[in-house]
């Protein structure tokens, strides 16, 4: 019986590739700790589970971008609102407008300023009635008619009915209503500026305060800057930013003492600079992060979770030594730790989570 003989078809290549892949895939990896904190785990294995190494490096200065809202200082914002309870007739500003102070802005009609305009009448009328009251007992008493104690009472009534009056007008004047009997308010802009935001509508019925129109003057601008607690640890009052896109500058100035409910750090920054930086817009800020002693900088990929902390696989020549490490800060490419690491250390920046699992998590 002749023998049978196989060809090298492409085929049958591919065939024996493929057990040969297969069979290498079923050598097991066995990595132990050799000692306390020691990964044992043999070049050709960290070659198989796709480890790459990184250099530890010593942190310098440096800068990370975050996202920004560009915003008024409030002391430079007033917020107009209905004096009364009314239906808004007439809008005269819109969004974006530039007003000056005592600009008429909306007209609000209102029975409440109508009771007010009477009220402010009657008083008039009751003031004017005791003032010529006033000029005719000082004429009698000055003939000799009536006694002066008739023109005492007369300047007393007088004192009251002025009293009355300017009480009126006060309430009137607080309403942003006019002297005459037309139940109409003239709400004005209390500051020049910009109109940045307004909720009016023609013919809409308001509450009295019902916020109407916000102003902000033109000047000083802000940054208002979410970052985490970590990058907030690593930022300092006075650190510099910038705004490249938009050739503006600025500095922190302040940094908040507790999270907001989005868990982050509020980050006002003082714009110094403000290039082409508009209030209510969004812009990407470039922060200076300055040098650390005892700070390293790794890759995100290097930090991670063992045996409940933050750690680093620091390589040796058993395999890797587990150090554990404090995350100071985190930047776009890096993160910045502080721990027993020096300056050229070799540690696993890929293949973290495969040495984790041959090694069984060992705990440091």
């Amino acid at each position: 019986m002749s023998p049978v003989v196989m060809s090298r078809t492409p085929l049958a290549c591919a065939l024996s590739a493929s057990l040969l892949s297969l069979a290498l895939l079923a050598t097991p990896l066995t990595a132990q700790a050799a000692a306390p904190g020691i990964i044992s785990i043999s070049a050709d294995q960290q070659t198989a589970l796709g480890v790459r190494l990184a250099t530890v490096q010593a942190a310098s200065a440096a800068q990370i971008d975050l996202p920004a809202r560009v915003t008024v200082p409030l002391s430079q914002q007033a917020v107009v609102s209905a004096p009364a309870p009314g239906l808004l007739t007439r809008l005269l500003v819109n969004p974006g407008d530039t007003v000056k102070s005592g600009q008429p802005l909306a007209e609000l009609s209102s029975p409440q300023i109508a009771q007010l305009q009477r009220e402010r009448s009657e008083a008039q009328s009751r003031y004017d009635l005791a003032q010529r009251q006033l000029q005719r007992d000082t004429t009698l008493v000055n003939e000799g008619i009536v006694p002066s104690a008739r023109l005492d009472a007369a300047r007393a009534q007088s004192r009251e009915a002025q009293a009355m009056l300017a009480e009126r007008d006060l309430a009137l004047k607080l309403a942003a209503g006019g002297t005459a009997l037309n139940g109409v308010a003239v709400l004005r802009a209390p500051i020049s500026g910009v109109i940045t935001e307004t909720t009016a509508l023609p013919g809409q019925r308001v509450d009295v305060a019902a916020p109407l129109f916000r102003i902000a003057q033109q000047g000083q601008l802000w940054l208002e800057i979410d970052a985490s607690p970590q990058q907030a640890a690593a930022l300092r009052v006075g650190a510099e930013v910038e705004v490249p896109t938009l050739q503006a500058k600025g500095v922190v100035q302040a940094k908040a003492t507790a999270l907001n409910a989005g868990q982050s750090v509020l980050i006002r920054v003082r714009v110094t600079q403000p290039g082409g930086l508009q209030a209510g817009g969004v812009a990407l800020a470039r922060l200076s992060l300055p040098a650390q002693a005892g700070v390293w900088r790794v890759p995100p990929a290097a930090v991670t979770q063992i045996a409940g902390r933050d750690a680093v696989l620091v390589t040796t020549a058993e395999g890797f030594r587990i150090v554990p490490v404090t995350v100071v800060g985190r930047l776009n490419d890096a993160v910045m730790v502080s721990g027993p690491l020096k300056a050229g250390d070799k540690v696993a920046a890929t293949g973290v989570v495969a040495i984790k699992a041959a090694a069984g998590e060992v705990a440091p």
